[in-house]
Formats: C-alpha cells, structure tokens, sequence
C-alpha cells in the first residue's frame, strides 16, 4: 500500500537518525521541559499505536456492518492547541469542526508537519522518560509490522471510507490517517536532529 510504504520511508529515516546514539544520548534533555530523543522515539509510537487502534475500530465498526466512521471529541483525544483548558476547548469543538471543514488539506498537512500552531499531545502520547534505547529501537523497526497485518488482513475493504474525524484535525479516512503518522514523524525528527545539535550533546 503506498501509504504505508510512505511510513515505511519515514521510519527508515528515524532509524537512521538513532543507530548509533548511546543511552545516554537518549536520555539527554537539552533543558527541562524539553524531551529527550528518547521521549520523542517514545511519542512517535505511542502516536502510532493511538492511530492504530482507531484504525482497528473502523475496520471492527464495518466488519459489523455499522457505518464506518467516528466522531472524536477532545475529551476522547485531547491535543489541544495554544494549550487551551478543556472547558474552552469544548466550547470551540464545534467552530473548529466547520473550519475544518472548508480548510485546504494542504494546509492541515503543513500545519501538522511544521507545527505551525503550538499544541499539547494527547495524554495517551505523552512519553516515558528514560527508556531502554535497545528496546525503542527494536520497537521502531516492529511496530509497523503490526500496521501491516492489520491492514493486510483486511486487503477486501474499502479503507477510503472509514473515517474518523476531530475537531482540530477533521475527517481522515485510513490512507490519510496514514499520510497524517508520516508527516508527524517527519516533524519529530527535525526534533531529534535539533537535540543532537545541542552544544552539550554528550559525546560517545
């Protein structure tokens, strides 16, 4: 499928970026607050697998025969932009939501790419801190393994009309739920990139 060998591109670049670092340059922090590259290896698949569960329910809702498409809420998924309270953010769901709904694609893509519009992760994708280096590696070369058979167990249907939609992001049927994973890991590893520039990067 050529989404997922878009992704499959895009690991293989994040692989290539933490090969050769030691553990201690996972768990280097370039100041408080900011992630290690180990945090950021951590989110990008925690991400992943956010995305891939949804990706399981849409295929269970038309396995069912319901309609495949869900409606997610910022109290399901709470990436919140400018780090707005949850109280404000229900408020907005709804102006979003018809925002959304005339914004050019290519503009959701940039903004997810580039970070244009500072935001929180969801609380399902906040990282853990100082994890094993060996084990996220291992888990980066895995975890699209897992992407693959679910998609390749379900080859007969449809994945253009299972839809999942957010008030921040929109309608993304799978192909672009895809697409979406690509781009996010993509801006992450400009993030890592920026870590291993750090002057005080430890040194092998």
């Amino acid at each position: 499928m050529e989404r997922l060998n878009e992704q499959a591109a895009v690991r293989a670049a994040t692989l290539n970026l933490v090969a050769p670092l030691s553990q201690a340059q996972f768990d280097f922090a370039p100041k408080p607050g900011r992630w290690s590259i180990g945090e950021i290896v951590d989110h990008v698949l925690l991400a992943e697998a956010l995305y891939r569960e949804e990706i399981g329910r849409l295929i269970d809702l038309k396995r069912s025969g319901r309609r495949p498409y869900l409606r997610r809420t910022f109290e399901d998924i709470n990436v919140a932009p400018l780090y707005l309270p949850l109280v404000v953010l229900d408020w907005m769901s709804r102006p979003l939501t018809v925002m959304n709904a005339f914004m050019p694609a290519i503009m959701r893509d940039l903004a997810t790419e580039y970070a244009v519009l500072p935001t929180r992760n969801p609380d399902r994708t906040t990282p853990r801190r100082r994890r094993n280096a060996t084990v996220l590696r291992a888990e980066l070369r895995t975890s699209l393994a897992e992407i693959d058979a679910l998609l390749s167990a379900n080859a007969d249907l449809d994945l253009r009309e299972m839809v999942s939609e957010h008030p921040l992001t929109g309608a993304s049927n799978v192909p672009q739920i895809l697409a979406f994973l690509a781009r996010h890991e993509r801006r992450h590893q400009r993030q890592i990139t920026g870590v291993r520039a750090d002057q005080r990067f430890p040194v092998l």
